[in-house]
């Protein structure tokens, strides 16, 4: 099974969002058409920035955790 990192960009929010999936089309409808009570409900407008291809989930669990350090 592939892995995938991957960031989203928003211009309405000015906002980058960073996650993991194993489907990236499904992922980013589940993005646009997010619940209110969910971050990425608050723009429509999510892009596909970036993806990262990984072999495991432990890898993309790490790269996606190093890159959310990496903002902070």
């Amino acid at each position: 099974m592939q892995y995938l990192v991957y960031i989203l960009f928003s211009a309405k929010l000015n906002r980058f969002y960073t996650g993991f999936t194993t489907n990236i089309f499904q992922r980013l409808e589940f993005h646009k058409n997010a619940k209110s009570n969910k971050f990425t409900s608050n723009a429509k407008d999510w892009k596909l920035y970036l993806e990262i291809e990984c072999n495991t989930k432990e890898q993309a669990l790490a790269v996606e955790q190093h890159i959310k350090r990496m903002k902070s």
